[in-house]
């Protein structure tokens, strides 16, 4: 089954009043372009980034990477719309299953992600990322779940998919509980 990954790396970074997405992390490298370099070194055999907020330039900070940037172009309503450009390129794609990733998790690594595509069992379940006591993004969803995806609605994350299943396979990654939201946590990160 034909794995894509996005990472979502839309939003406008209200809370932290600077674009996450650019943070200089690893040396020369963004965040952003940490969180798709991971995507791309992993199993997916398709990886996109979808931009919104600050497009120019995050697409600039991912350039030198194998990858897609897709244009989130209704970044103001909120994740979902994220999730939505994401799952439309999925099905454009071809692809069987849907990996989701979020742009601000610093300790995001390739590893991680293969081990949610294995729990996944190479796309045909839902697998998650476990930490904080919640089942969150990095997460597989396979192509019958596309369509949940397409409705979601403002600031609704996959989350609540993954909450309603009872079979979702379940990743322990403790240190999926920090990401990047305010000053203080890139204090944290320094």
């Amino acid at each position: 089954m034909t794995l894509a990954c996005a990472v979502l790396a839309a939003g406008a970074s209200s809370r932290l009043g600077t674009p996450k997405q650019l943070l200089p992390f690893h040396g020369s490298s963004t965040l952003v372009h940490w969180a798709a370099e991971c995507a791309c070194n992993s199993r997916a055999s398709r990886v996109a980034v979808v931009v919104g907020a600050r497009s120019e330039e995050i697409a600039a900070s991912v350039a030198d990477l194998p990858l897609e940037v897709l244009d989130g172009t209704a970044w103001r309503e909120g994740m979902a719309a994220a999730i939505r450009t994401a799952t439309l390129w999925a099905i454009d794609r071809g692809a069987g299953a849907l990996m989701l990733c979020a742009c601000d998790q610093p300790f995001l690594t390739s590893r991680h992600l293969n081990a949610l595509w294995f729990a996944s069992e190479h796309g045909a379940r839902l697998a998650a990322s476990h930490y904080g006591g919640k089942t969150a993004v990095p997460a597989v969803f396979p192509e019958r779940y596309f369509g949940a995806l397409l409705a979601l609605r403002g600031e609704e994350g996959g989350a609540g998919i993954l909450r309603r299943e009872p079979n979702v396979a379940r990743v322990a990654w403790p240190e999926g509980a920090f990401d990047i939201d305010t000053p203080a946590d890139c204090v944290s990160l320094s």
